[in-house]
């Protein structure tokens, strides 16, 4: 499935209030974490045993865990701040997306007209041995054909790439919705969306992001497109 991948980004405080009711608050910050280590060696070193001083491979030991989980955190610092970086690049790009065609999720017709659209499309979640095709008419009178050996993602046919239709041929000049189903030679029957073409008309952020104007075919986020064109 072509989906843009969006980042979402979350920003949290921690505070810690004592029990006690006075109001007492410790961050946890690396810095804090470092002070109170070293506040208990000195406390340690100045009250140890003569006869069983402290362990020097010891002393070492905790202070490359303690460098180690400080450098972790920063480093998970880092990498949210990239990944903010990203996701905003990834909604001011939407407005790029300006007068392009996008797949989105949404009831599929096709006209068999001369001049009518004849194609549709759909996304499978993995590999599928059997999509069954259904074109329904206007009156509920149903039509159906297979296609085989389809892989997961976006899949666009045209009726001309239909045949063998139970019970019979749909009519010529008729209208359709189309409808899909899927199943395996296993039982197993993979996920499969309808999907529609829609034109992106214009582009708007909200708190959430960007949110992309399909004109009739309504709104969408970036998380809900299956392919720009």
């Amino acid at each position: 499935m072509s989906v843009s991948p969006v980042i979402n980004l979350h920003t949290a405080k921690t505070k810690t209030t004592a029990d006690s009711g006075t109001g007492d608050t410790s961050s946890g910050s690396p810095e804090d974490i470092t002070d109170s280590f070293l506040t208990l060696l000195v406390a340690q070193m100045q009250n140890q045993d003569p006869t069983n001083p402290l362990d020097n491979n010891q002393l070492t030991s905790q202070l490359a865990q303690l460098n180690t989980a400080s450098g972790i955190r920063d480093l998970n610092t880092t990498l949210n701040q990239v990944g903010g970086l990203v996701y905003n690049m990834q909604q001011m790009n939407a407005a790029e997306w300006i007068g392009r065609k996008v797949m989105v999720e949404g009831d599929s017709t096709i006209s068999l007209a001369a001049d009518g659209n004849k194609d549709f499309a759909f996304a499978l979640e993995s590999d599928s041995d059997k999509v069954t095709v259904t074109l329904t008419d206007e009156q509920g009178n149903a039509y159906t054909a297979d296609l085989n050996d389809l892989k997961a993602g976006v899949n666009k046919f045209s009726y001309d790439d239909l045949s063998n239709f139970q019970p019979a041929e749909p009519p010529a000049d008729g209208v359709f919705k189309v409808t899909f189903s899927a199943a395996n030679d296993d039982g197993t029957k993979p996920n499969v969306v309808s999907l529609k073409q829609a034109t992106v008309d214009g582009v708007s952020f909200n708190s959430t992001g960007a949110l992309l104007q399909l004109g009739k075919d309504g709104n969408a986020t970036l998380g809900e497109i299956y392919q720009v064109e």
